[in-house]
């Protein structure tokens, strides 16, 4: 009788530590809250500031420039290819105007490059009289096809964040405006004699 008072006991013991167990609430991952669209969640999970956003988003699309634009240059620019890569390297500036793209391509076909990486990126905004002008500083990294090192270049390039509502909600496409901007002399220019 002992033994099975025991055994009663043990198993009540353990079915209450299941329960108990089984109530305590699991942490939800990122992933069940973004499937149940509990968009409250999300924000106080997931938090990036707007410059973290804007660097993340420059990264990717200067990657995706650089990509395309290595490919377009290693190919024979005279196929259908070719063109709708020329095109989409086009689409990332706010002009689609080939003097955009050209100082690029010309420095990659010089080089022979084949990969590109992009890294060391950090964001700024600089005032000029009325307009907000920012910039993008970072460093590329070229390799040719055998993947040895080229050189790593410091680049500066100016974007453009456009509204562009959708659905009354606020959204914005990522534009370049200069993919390397130039610094200009501080000297000044004046008569010698």
């Amino acid at each position: 009788m002992k033994s099975l008072n025991k055994n009663v006991i043990f198993t009540l013991f353990i079915a209450l530590m299941t329960i108990i167990a089984c109530k305590k609430e699991q942490p939800k991952s990122d992933i069940d809250v973004l499937r149940n669209g509990n968009n409250e969640d999300v924000y106080s999970t997931t938090k990036l500031d707007s410059a973290q956003a804007i660097a993340s988003i420059t990264q990717q699309k200067l990657q995706e420039l650089y990509d395309i634009s290595a490919l377009y240059s290693s190919g024979n620019k005279n196929t259908a290819i070719d063109s709708l890569n020329y095109e989409q390297i086009q689409g990332y500036f706010v002009k689609k105007d080939s003097a955009n793209v050209m100082g690029l391509l010309k420095e990659l076909d010089s080089l022979k490059v084949k990969l590109i990486k992009v890294k060391n990126l950090s964001i700024n905004t600089e005032i000029n009289g009325k307009d907000t002008l920012d910039y993008a500083n970072y460093t590329v990294e070229y390799k040719d096809r055998d993947q040895r090192m080229i050189g790593e270049f410091n680049k500066k390039s100016q974007y453009k964040l456009l509204k562009s509502p959708v659905n009354f909600k606020k959204e914005f496409k990522f534009y370049f405006v200069e993919i390397d901007v130039q610094q200009k002399d501080s000297t000044s220019v004046g008569v010698t004699k």
